[in-house]
């Protein structure tokens, strides 16, 4: 039996492919909050947009999803403390689903013409 076959030797395992790119997440964290593309991200980290589709697909969703809340608060913070009337239109009219146009039943009767 030889040396390496019953452990009494440094026991290294031989590495295939390059070294494992290791990301700064911290970076790409803040890259997702401001809803980069991933490849804007790939670009900035220096990786490519596969490396950080198959190893940080969840940490890229959990970062655009905290930019998207960070958004909403900012923007409700807009209308109601700051009492922005064309902000509080635009979420009435996507979160309440209001219009401008008002639904009005006798809208398509003939007005009378008088003189």
């Amino acid at each position: 039996m030889s040396e390496n076959e019953d452990n009494t030797e440094d026991t290294q395992e031989k590495v295939k492919g390059r070294p494992k790119i290791e990301v700064d997440v911290n970076i790409l964290k803040n890259l997702c909050e401001i809803q980069c593309t991933v490849k804007e991200m790939a670009w900035v980290l220096g990786v490519s947009t596969d490396t950080l589709n198959r190893n940080y697909a969840d940490a890229i969703s959990a970062g655009k999803a905290q930019g998207k809340v960070a958004l909403r608060r900012a923007q409700w913070r807009n209308a109601m403390e700051k009492n922005n009337v064309t902000m509080q239109i635009w979420l009435g009219k996507n979160i309440l689903n209001q219009t401008d146009s008002p639904l009005d039943e006798e809208a398509g009767q003939i007005l009378p013409w008088t003189d």
